[in-house]
């Protein structure tokens, strides 16, 4: 039976979590709303493939550069002050996005955007894992995380698409910079700070969740040197970098995808982004509970081989109506199922205190990734097809599940060690 301080805690942790599930979710409508709005932007102001690449990749270069520092400043301070200075840096260059004219003043708008939203992803998953070391479950509290950033991306590309054509993009842009301060408020007003409340959750994550005589067994365990602590991270880092590459070059360029290969109006065409995304919303709570039971390297690489597989399908077959609508549907939830164990695999690779520095590394690498696929997408969309363009992006998701598997088969990260501990513990 829990104590009054224990019940306490567990309520504010949860109140934070579900903070947290809600940011995730605004931040990714923020981050979606750009592709969608390419095709009005380049309407409007005209603009080549190969420019709206760079657009997108400088939001991606800045996100990227700015991510270690940012995780490093949430493992000295504190995520909430981090989030807070983030959401107001991300506000103003979404401000700047929508009063921009010329090709140099996008380009420096998203530049800021992304320094504000190189804090995210470090700061919000390291307290995930914090709010874990409470409630247990670290797959699955990743999980509802990453739903709220699914919801969000489903509905960006869907709310800025429709917005924008009633109110034109400038004014939809603003209405997220609206949303975003009413969320800012709310975050500064009630999320408390999860460090203070549970101080051992980085040991406990990263020992499986073990109880304390089991703990006691990891504990003598010999000290690794420095530089093998890091190893495991950057290899999930390698991986990152192709995920970043398929992750930006999907999201940001599927509804330009259907609107040339399927003939879709611009808001037809954001409709199948917020398929995939909605649909990943099923997908990663089902990868949430997968992850907590099974090995969570091979869960990786059964999801990328069957998204790999699908995209391939959508570029390949001839497929319209519901059985396009079905193939679109069923990329999208093995897209995500993999999500939660990712974020669980980076929480127990890292050293000891060192979770959002962790995550800066890997979402940082993601996000460089991420920005080389913006103007090389727009590149071969320009001198060739993005079918071509999608199909090299379904061999990249390859390779990523690859490395992931590799990584939890070569340093036991596959999610069972609490088991294994639990039976060595028993064993006379």
């Amino acid at each position: 039976m829990q104590t009054a301080p224990e019940a306490c805690k567990l309520a504010k942790a949860k109140k934070a979590r579900n903070l947290l599930v809600l940011s995730h979710g605004l931040q990714h409508i923020a981050s979606t709303a750009l592709p969608p709005l390419l095709l009005f932007i380049a309407a409007d102001v005209g603009l080549s493939g190969t420019e709206l690449g760079f657009i997108i990749a400088a939001g991606a270069v800045t996100s990227g550069v700015f991510q270690v520092p940012a995780g490093w400043l949430a493992d000295k301070f504190t995520a909430r002050h981090l989030l807070i200075a983030g959401y107001c840096l991300t506000l103003g260059g979404l401000l700047m996005l929508s009063r921009s004219e010329t090709f140099y003043a996008f380009i420096a708008a998203q530049a800021l955007y992304g320094m504000g939203n190189s804090t995210f992803h470090p700061a919000s998953f390291a307290d995930v894992g914090r709010t874990a070391g409470l409630s247990g479950g670290l797959a699955m509290n990743m999980a509802m995380h990453n739903v709220g950033g699914n919801l969000g991306t489903a509905a960006g590309y869907s709310v800025s698409a429709l917005l924008a054509a009633l109110l034109g993009w400038r004014n939809a842009v603003l209405a997220l910079v609206f949303a975003g301060a009413v969320l800012v408020m709310l975050f500064y007003l009630n999320y408390p700070n999860l460090a203070e409340l549970d101080p051992d959750s980085d040991k406990r994550n990263r020992s499986g969740d073990l109880p304390p005589v089991e703990k006691e067994v990891e504990t003598i365990e010999p000290e690794l040197p420095p530089a093998r602590k890091w190893t495991p991270i950057m290899i999930i880092a390698v991986g990152a970098m192709f995920s970043g590459i398929f992750d930006a070059g999907l999201m940001n360029w599927l509804p330009a995808f259907f609107a040339e290969t399927r003939g879709a109006s611009e808001t037809a065409a954001a409709l199948f982004a917020t398929i995939v995304m909605a649909s990943g919303a099923g997908g990663s709570l089902a990868g949430g509970s997968l992850g907590d039971r099974f090995h969570r390297g091979k869960l990786v690489f059964f999801s990328t081989a069957c998204t790999a597989l699908l995209l391939v399908a959508m570029v390949l077959l001839p497929v319209e109506g519901i059985i396009l609508t079905a193939v679109v549907m069923s990329m999208g939830f093995f897209y995500s199922l993999a999500r939660p164990s990712l974020s669980a695999i980076t929480t127990e690779a890292s050293p000891r205190g060192r979770t959002a520095t962790s995550f800066g590394i890997t979402f940082g690498v993601m996000a460089m990734g991420g920005s080389l696929a913006g103007p090389v997408v727009g590149y071969i969309w320009d001198v060739a097809s993005l079918n071509l363009a999608f199909l090299l992006l379904a061999a990249v998701w390859v390779c990523y599940g690859l490395t992931i598997a590799g990584v939890t088969r070569w340093f036991d990260l596959s999610g069972q060690g609490g088991k294994m501990k639990r039976a060595q513990a028993r064993t006379p």
